[in-house]
């Protein structure tokens, strides 16, 4: 599927889909520039860990409540504030970094206010899309936000944070603290209301909605057998996952001897991949069927992990983070596809940020086990691990995730 910013339809939607790319080119220095700076202040993978720890915990927080005060409040204004105090963020961990006063405990606060932030920039910006753009245009709208977020994170952010953290530490995170200030600058100057009509069942007490939003998801989800399945998958996939990046740049570093920029790089390649998988991801669910596509991500991924983790130079290790990111794609996609298909859309927002909090929960875990078994038993072994536990997935719910029951 290819996508293209559309640039007839809407002006409100090009001060957007900018907003997006300037904020993710500045993501993506960060992603990658942070685990570089924790390698810098300690060699060991637990610690390391804490730091995409801290980036995982805001969103089982505070998931459902983003979407509860997206609908409660103007959008647009949600997202300039959000912006404007992540600008405040940004600006003292380049300030912290510059003066060589960092520590551990500064990264990690400072990375998990800026993913409490992102999370209800999010729950704004989803709601914003339908208000921008005509109801034929959403697809090529939302085509062209998620393919300007991963060129911008993942292909161009992250190898371009190398590199400047290569030449000062501190210019990935002031450059990021720019990225949310420009941000904020194209948010403001859409024009227009942007708050939401509320019906009664989003009406209330913040918390009594919060309760009953997740509990309504969590029902609907679990009654549907296909849904229930791809959600415990979701979650192993993204345990897996999240327990591999947390160890990732002290495995490029130690067992394949890339440099920082060179760790950039690499995980450019796995941006690559997704872009890959997001143009072909069609093409394959017509030809393959999604529930066959979703099961063949599984066993790409798993043979991905297994080579990544046997392999010591760095050209086999990115073709294998390649597949990785394709293959991570092609689930994602479909599985949120088999999910817009099942729910009723009276449904689809709670049970969605019902899946997205469970599967949270499973990247929390990925990232703590992937610390502790680096520490215990070596940094290959997370990889190990990684394609036992993802084949092992396979093999549960395989059969009937194929057979749609």
């Amino acid at each position: 599927m290819r996508w293209r910013l559309p640039l007839g339809p809407s002006r409100n939607f090009r001060l957007l889909w900018f907003s997006v790319v300037v904020s993710g080119l500045g993501d993506g220095m960060r992603y990658v520039a942070l685990p570089l700076l924790a390698s810098h202040l300690t060699s060991d993978p637990r610690k390391i860990a804490l730091v995409f720890l801290a980036d995982q915990l805001p969103w089982p927080l505070v998931m459902v409540a983003a979407g509860v005060t997206a609908d409660r409040f103007d959008r647009r204004r949600i997202m300039v504030a959000l912006d404007s105090a992540r600008v405040l963020v940004a600006a003292w961990l380049a300030v912290t970094v510059g003066l060589e006063h960092v520590t551990l405990a500064v990264i990690c606060i400072a990375t998990a206010l800026l993913d409490l932030g992102q999370r209800f920039y999010l729950g704004a910006a989803a709601g914003i899309v339908p208000m921008t753009v005509q109801r034929l245009e959403r697809d090529r709208a939302n085509a062209a936000l998620a393919g300007g977020s991963v060129t911008a994170t993942l292909l161009l952010g992250n190898p371009l944070g190398a590199l400047l953290f290569d030449m000062h530490p501190v210019l990935p995170f002031g450059i990021d603290a720019l990225s949310f200030l420009c941000s904020a600058v194209l948010i403001f100057s859409i024009r227009g209301r942007f708050r939401a009509e509320r019906p009664p069942e989003t009406t209330g007490p913040v918390g009594h909605l919060v309760r009953r939003q997740f509990t309504d998801g969590l029902r609907a989800l679990w009654k549907q057998p296909l849904l229930r399945r791809i959600t415990l998958l979701s979650a192993l996939y993204d345990m897996v996952g999240m327990s591999q990046v947390a160890i990732g740049i002290l495995f490029a570093r130690t067992e394949l001897g890339l440099s920082d920029t060179g760790f950039g790089l690499l995980v450019a390649t796995f941006g690559l991949g997704a872009l890959i998988g997001s143009v072909l991801v069609g093409r394959w669910a017509n030809r393959f069927g999604r529930e066959r596509l979703l099961l063949g991500s599984l066993v790409i991924a798993a043979v991905a992990s297994l080579g990544v983790g046997l392999v010591d130079a760095w050209l086999p290790a990115g073709v294998f983070v390649l597949l990785y990111g394709a293959s991570a794609t092609a689930w994602r996609v479909n599985a949120t596809t088999v999910r817009q298909n099942l729910t009723p859309n009276r449904l689809l927002g709670r049970v969605t940020m019902t899946q997205k909090l469970l599967v949270r929960c499973g990247a929390i875990v990925g990232t703590v086990l992937g610390g502790l078994v680096a520490h215990h038993f070596g940094l290959r072994t997370v990889f190990h691990v990684g394609t036992v536990l993802l084949l092992a997935g396979v093999v549960a719910g395989g059969r009937r995730l194929v057979a749609g029951s």
